[in-house]
């Protein structure tokens, strides 16, 4: 079930980073950037990427912890410790990472 909740989020992300793509080729042109309409353009196509990178995430997540789910096969305690680990592993790359403290100029 985890897997194929997951493929149907990156599913539904592909679909939307796509719409972005068309989205943004269809951008007014640079001399009308200050127009309300372009302004509007923008905000939507900056909504619509968040809204996919959100569904991106979600079915990352799940993958990732579907590798920890694995530890279920083995034994309970070794799902704990598998989720654990993932849960910490996820945590760090995205609170505690150079990735992240490139973006946010820490």
């Amino acid at each position: 079930m985890i897997f194929v909740y997951a493929f149907f989020k990156f599913g539904w992300a592909y679909r939307l980073y796509n719409y972005v793509a068309i989205l943004v080729g269809a951008t007014p042109p640079a001399k009308e950037m200050d127009t309300p309409d372009a302004k509007a353009h923008a905000l939507r196509v900056g909504r619509l990427c968040e809204v996919a990178g959100l569904h991106f995430n979600r079915g990352q997540r799940a993958f990732f912890f579907a590798l920890g789910y694995l530890g279920w096969f083995i034994s309970p305690w070794l799902l704990m410790i598998t989720s654990v680990t993932v849960a910490a592993v996820m945590w760090r790359r995205q609170f505690a990472s150079d990735s992240r403290s490139a973006v946010v100029g820490d």
